[in-house]
């Protein structure tokens, strides 16, 4: 791992109302490298289109919190709609295990029409 890198996660389900056992989340990392011969890997690409761009600071345990905040409060009044692709995240610390939580750096993207 270079340090630059980037640490991508992909929500393809709302903690909210998917059984945790049920929830789909791919970790990804921003490489030109063919992986489709390690097995559990794929190459993929993050669909294009309208994003809106948030920042997250602070634990990745109130990520709930911000998210509640963008789709309750955000988009109602945004004049936007979701789309159907999936949100992600892009996270911006280095070495997130040697960062203080309250420090911790993340780029949310909700995908509008």
């Amino acid at each position: 791992m270079k340090k630059d890198v980037r640490r991508v996660g992909i929500s393809h389900d709302d903690p909210a109302v998917t059984e945790p056992e049920r929830i789909r989340y791919d970790a990804c990392i921003d490489i030109q490298v063919d992986v489709e011969n390690e097995p559990g890997l794929h190459n993929a690409t993050i669909p294009g289109g309208k994003f809106a761009k948030f920042i997250h600071q602070g634990s990745y345990d109130l990520f709930a919190q911000t998210y509640a905040y963008i789709l309750n409060e955000w988009l109602p009044e945004s004049g936007y709609e979701l789309s159907d692709r999936p949100a992600f995240e892009v996270y911006l610390n280095k070495d997130p295990r040697r960062t203080k939580p309250e420090n911790l750096k993340t780029e949310i993207y909700i995908p509008l029409q």
